[in-house]
C-alpha cells in the first residue's frame, strides 16, 4: 500500500504541477567501486599463497593500483539487471506528460517528456534522468502475400528522426524506491534547451547534458505463422541506414567542461527467424482494476509489469539472427573553461540553444563520409585536422580529442527461453575497426577482434526476479600501428575476458580465477609440465569450507558432497597481452614444439597415455604428426585389434586421435604465416584463436607454452559482493610476470582508450 500511495503522488504531481528548468544537485563521483566494499585482501598475497595447499612461493602476483575500464562496469551493472517486480515497478515509475506539453521557456517540442530514475554502475548512487523526446517518423507497411494456413508476406518502409534532450544528474540514494519522490518535484525538472551562457555556467559537478539524435531508413520483410494458436514462427530481413549526431557537455569540475560532438553512420543487414509462444493479455490474466484517474495510472503501471513477469515465466523462446555491420564514427572532443565568459559564449553560440549544431554536425558528416577507410594514413589524418580546426574556430578552443573509427564486422546471435527454468543468450563476432586520432602523431591503430558472450539466467521468478545468473565475454585482439609514413608494425595480441555470476555457490568462484590460472601455468614452459609461480590462490580468495566427517555408515558407491556456501556477486577480469616478439614466437614456432606444446595441454585428460608415448610422436616431411603404431602398441601393451568393452575406448584410438588433433593445430599456426600481407595474417590470427576444437583458453594453453615470459604480461581483477559473515569483500588487482614497463603496454593502453571513447554512450555516460 505504501508503494501505490507514492505511485499515486507521482501521478497526480504528473497532472497537476508545472515544469520548470532549475539547478541540479551536486554530483558524487562517478568511480567504479574501487575498494569501499572492504580492505581488500586479507594479508598480502603470499600469505594467501600459503593458505593454499602445496603453493611454493617463488615468483608471487603483485597486487596494484586498481584500474578499471567502462567495458568492465558495464559488465558488472549488467548482472545486477533484472530484479524483483517492487524493484522493477519502482524502476519503471516515470513522469510522462503529452507531446504538446511546455518546459519552461522551450515551445514546440514534440514527441512528450519523461523522467525517470536509473542506477550507476557502482550500484551505490541513482541519476534521476529527465528526457524531452523529439520525434518525426513515417512508416508504410503492406501485406503483399498470403500463404493460405502459414501466414502473410509483409513488407515495411519507415524513416525518420528521432532525438532527445537528456539531463542527468546523480542522486544520494542508492535504492529505487527511496528516490520515488524525486519524481514527483516536476519543478525541478531541467532541459538542457535552451542553451545559454547563463545557464551551462551553473551546471554541478557530475552534470550531463545531452542531444543525441538519430536519423533513420529502413527496409524490412517478413513472414510469420501461428502453430495450433499457441507457437509463432516468424522469418525476417532487413536493411538499416543510420546517422546518429550527438552533441553532449559533462562538467568535469569547477574549472573545466567537456564539450563532446559524435557523428555514427551505420549500415546493417539482418536476417533471422524465431520461434515464441503467445503472450497472455493483461485483461485475460485478471489483474486488479481501477475507476479514477490515479488509480488507473497506477494499475496500468503495475498491471504492465506485472503482466510481463508472468508471460516471462510461462513464455518460451528461440531466435536465431545474423547481423552484417559496415559503419564510420567521428569524435570530437573540446575542454571548455565555463569561468572564461567569451569562451562560454562562443560555446553557447556554437550550441545556439537549439538543434543547429545538430544540422551543422551533420554537414560536417557529408564531408566525413567522403573519407574512405582505404586512404592512405596521410590522408585520414589530414581530413580529422580539417574538421577539428574549422569546429575548433567557432569555440575559440583546440580539439583535446579528434578521431574516426571506421568498422566492419558481422555478428551471429542464439537465444533460447525455458519457462521459469532457463534462459540463454549466445553471441559471436568478428569485428575490424581502423581508429586514426591527431593525438597518435598521425598514426592508425588496426584491430582484428573476435568475440564470444555467453549470458545464463535461472530460475526466472515472477515477483523475485532472476535468482542465478552468469554472464561470461571473451574477446581476442590482434593490433597493429601503421605509422604516418605507411609503415605498419608487426602485430601484438590481446585475450581479455570477463566471468561473473549472482547468488552462486564458493566453487564457481573459484572457478573463475582457476580458469585464468590454468591459462597461466604453461607460460613459457615449451612442452614441458606446468609451473604455479604466476598463478593466483583461488582458495585464498575465496576460501572452502572444511569438509564435513564422513558418514561411516553411507554407501560408499555414492560420493559424498562437500559442503559450499552461496555468495551474492563476483566479478572476475583476466587480461594476457602477447608483445611483438612473443607473437612472432608463436607464428613462426616450430612444429615439433606446438606438437609438444599441444600434447602438454593433453596430459590434462589423457596424462596416462602420453607420458607413455610422447616420445615416439614425430612430425613427418609434411608436417603432421606420425608416431610408429607398433611401437605405441608394444609400449601401452594392447593391439588395434583389441575390444576393450566396458573398459573403454583403446588406448591406440586415442594415440591417433591426439596424433590428428596435433597437427590440426600445427595447420592452424601455419595458416597464420602463409597469410600474404599483415592485415591478412593479423585478421587470420584473430580467427585461429577464437575457432574451432581449441579456441580462447584451449588456444591461449597451448601458444604461450613458445614464448619467453619477459614478452608477455598479465592481469586479473577481482570483485566481490560476498555477503558472507566473517569473508572480507575483494577489490583488487594482480599484475603477473611484472613487465609493465615493454612498449606493447602502450599499444593495447592506445587502443583501449580508443574502444571506450568511441563506444555507445550509456544513459548515464557522455
Amino acid at each position: 500500500m505504501k508503494l501505490l500511495k507514492t505511485l499515486s503522488k507521482i501521478s497526480l504531481a504528473a497532472i497537476a504541477l508545472p515544469l520548470f528548468s532549475s539547478l541540479g544537485v551536486r554530483a558524487a563521483d562517478l568511480a567504479f567501486d574501487s575498494g569501499s566494499t572492504g580492505s581488500g585482501l586479507a594479508g598480502s598475497v603470499q600469505e594467501l599463497k600459503a593458505q593454499s595447499a602445496n603453493s611454493d612461493i617463488v615468483r608471487a602476483p603483485v597486487p596494484s593500483t586498481i584500474t578499471t575500464s567502462n567495458e568492465m562496469t558495464n559488465f558488472w551493472d549488467n548482472l545486477h539487471q533484472d530484479g524483483g517486480t517492487i524493484e522493477k515497478l519502482c524502476k519503471s515509475a516515470q513522469i510522462k506528460l503529452n507531446q504538446n506539453a511546455t518546459v519552461a521557456d522551450v515551445v514546440g517540442i514534440g514527441g512528450g517528456i519523461k523522467r525517470y530514475l536509473k542506477a550507476y554502475p557502482d550500484q551505490r548512487r541513482l541519476a534521476l534522468v529527465d528526457e524531452i523526446e523529439v520525434k518525426l517518423s513515417a512508416s508504410f507497411n503492406t501485406e503483399v502475400l498470403a500463404i493460405p494456413n502459414i501466414g502473410t508476406l509483409n513488407i515495411g518502409i519507415g524513416g525518420g528522426v528521432e532525438g532527445k534532450s537528456v539531463v542527468v544528474r546523480p542522486l544520494a540514494e542508492e535504492k529505487y524506491c527511496k528516490e520515488l519522490g524525486s519524481l514527483v518535484k516536476l519543478y525541478e525538472m531541467k532541459t538542457v534547451l535552451p542553451i545559454n551562457a547563463k545557464r551551462i555556467s551553473k551546471m554541478e559537478k557530475g552534470e550531463i547534458w545531452k542531444l543525441p539524435m538519430v536519423v533513420r531508413y529502413n527496409v524490412g520483410v517478413g513472414i510469420g505463422a501461428n502453430v495450433n494458436q499457441l507457437v509463432t514462427i516468424s522469418i525476417g530481413a532487413g536493411r538499416l541506414k543510420e546517422r546518429k549526431p550527438s552533441v553532449s557537455l559533462y562538467r568535469i569540475d569547477d574549472n573545466n567542461l567537456r564539450l563532446r560532438l559524435r557523428l555514427d553512420t551505420v549500415r546493417v543487414m539482418s536476417v533471422g527467424v524465431s520461434a515464441k509462444t503467445v503472450e497472455i493479455p493483461i485483461s485475460d490474466i485478471g489483474l486488479m482494476g481501477g475507476t479514477d484517474l490515479i488509480s488507473t495510472t497506477i494499475n496500468s503501471t503495475a498491471n504492465r509489469i506485472i503482466a510481463s513477469e508472468i508471460n516471462k515465466m510461462i513464455a518460451f523462446k528461440l531466435a536465431y539472427g545474423y547481423a552484417r555491420t559496415h559503419g564510420q564514427k567521428m569524435l570530437l572532443e573540446f575542454i571548455i573553461n565555463p569561468n572564461d565568459k567569451e569562451q562560454l559564449e562562443r560555446l553557447a553560440q556554437f550550441v545556439q540553444g537549439d538543434l543547429d549544431s545538430i544540422r551543422e554536425l551533420i554537414k560536417i558528416g557529408v564531408n566525413f563520409k567522403s573519407f574512405s577507410e582505404e586512404a592512405s594514413g596521410k590522408e585520414g589524418v589530414g581530413e580529422i585536422e580539417r574538421l577539428a580546426a574549422q569546429t575548433g574556430a567557432q569555440l575559440s578552443a583546440n580539439a583535446t580529442f579528434a578521431g574516426t573509427d571506421h568498422y566492419d564486422g558481422h555478428t551471429h546471435n542464439f537465444n533460447i527461453t525455458v519457462p521459469i527454468i532457463h534462459a540463454h543468450q549466445k553471441a559471436w563476432s568478428s569485428t575490424y575497426h581502423r581508429y586514426q586520432a591527431l593525438n597518435n602523431d598521425g598514426s592508425t591503430i588496426h584491430v582484428q577482434q573476435e568475440t564470444r558472450v555467453s549470458k545464463g539466467d535461472s530460475l526466472n521468478l515472477p515477483l523475485a526476479g532472476t535468482l542465478v545468473k552468469s554472464n561470461s565475454q571473451k574477446d581476442v585482439y590482434v593490433v597493429n600501428k601503421e605509422a604516418a609514413s605507411g609503415e605498419v608494425s608487426r602485430p601484438v595480441m590481446l585475450y581479455q575476458q570477463y566471468e561473473g555470476f549472482i547468488r552462486n555457490g564458493d566453487s564457481s568462484a573459484r572457478a573463475m580465477i582457476d580458469n585464468a590460472n590454468g591459462v597461466l601455468k604453461y607460460a613459457g614452459m615449451q612442452g614441458n609440465g606446468i609451473n604455479m609461480d604466476n598463478t593466483l590462490p583461488s582458495a585464498g580468495i575465496f576460501p572452502p569450507l572444511p569438509p564435513e566427517p564422513k558418514d561411516p555408515d553411507a554407501d560408499p558407491s555414492i560420493s559424498q558432497q562437500d559442503p559450499s556456501k552461496t555468495y551474492k556477486a563476483a566479478l572476475m577480469s583476466f587480461k594476457l597481452v602477447f608483445a611483438e616478439k612473443a607473437v612472432q614466437d608463436i607464428i613462426f614456432a616450430p612444429a615439433q614444439i606446438i606438437m609438444k606444446s599441444f600434447m602438454n595441454v593433453m596430459r590434462e585428460s589423457e596424462g596416462a597415455i602420453i607420458d607413455k608415448v610422447m616420445d615416439l610422436f614425430t612430425i613427418d616431411k609434411k608436417g603432421r604428426v606420425a608416431y610408429d603404431e607398433r611401437a605405441v602398441s608394444k609400449r601401452l601393451g594392447v593391439s588395434a585389434s583389441d575390444n576393450n568393452g566396458d573398459q573403454g575406448t583403446n588406448p591406440l584410438d586415442i594415440v591417433r586421435t591426439l596424433a590428428s588433433a596435433a597437427t590440426g593445430f600445427i595447420e592452424k599456426i601455419v595458416s597464420v604465416r602463409n597469410e600474404s600481407g599483415w592485415k591478412a595474417q593479423s585478421e587470420r590470427l584473430a580467427k585461429v584463436a577464437a575457432t574451432g576444437d581449441m579456441r580462447y583458453e584451449d588456444f591461449l594453453k597451448v601458444v604461450i607454452q613458445m614464448v619467453d615470459v619477459k614478452n608477455i604480461s598479465s592481469e586479473i581483477y577481482v570483485h566481490t559482493d560476498k555477503r558472507v559473515k566473517g569473508e572480507a569483500d575483494v577489490t583488487q588487482n594482480y599484475n603477473m610476470f611484472n613487465n609493465r614497463d615493454n612498449g606493447f603496454d602502450r599499444t593495447i593502453a592506445d587502443v583501449t582508450q580508443m574502444r571506450e571513447r568511441f563506444a555507445e554512450p550509456t544513459a548515464l555516460t557522455d
